[in-house]
């Protein structure tokens, strides 16, 4: 999966996106001045990009090769740890309020959690309901790299 920005993001919407490509195994590119058709052409599956409100982060937009939207979340989150990674599968441990497959995880499905029992992956990520919001927490070797919080209803699609 290909991951980019807005044309010209924020020093923090920068950050996260190279965090979140480097745990999700994404690749991330700078955007610049390339459209979305070009961003297209050189997706070799689905094409993510982060979008910032008032220069933070807050919405995660994933399309199919052909441009249609399979998932948009809005989210706020917390400060980015940079940690060194490796390409380690990535596992999510709670209920999700949409498909992890979507993002290239592990899936939620009997064989996938069976998968994850029995291997330790250095790269978890810990879903939690806490009253109205669901909270994503992206751990790599016991160490957060991120927090993720999502208000209920602020996901669609999935």
């Amino acid at each position: 999966m290909l991951l980019t920005t807005s044309r010209k993001p924020s020093r923090r919407t920068r950050s996260l996106a190279k965090a979140l490509a480097r745990f999700m195994n994404w690749t991330y590119i700078n955007r610049g001045k390339l459209s979305m058709e070009e961003l297209f052409e050189m997706c070799q599956d689905k094409l993510a990009i982060l979008k910032e409100v008032k220069g933070n982060p807050a919405f995660l937009e994933i399309y199919d090769k052909n441009g249609n939207l399979l998932l948009k979340i809005r989210f706020s989150v917390s400060n980015v740890e940079k940690v060194k990674m490796d390409n380690s599968p990535v596992v999510f441990l709670g209920r999700c309020p949409f498909d992890p497959l979507i993002l290239g995880a592990l899936p939620q499905d009997k064989a996938g959690l069976k998968l994850a029992r029995k291997v330790d992956f250095p790269k978890k990520v810990y879903v939690h309901r806490r009253g109205e919001w669901i909270e994503l927490e992206f751990y790599y070797k016991d160490v957060m790299v991120f927090k993720m919080r999502i208000r209920e209803g602020g996901v669609v699609g999935g």
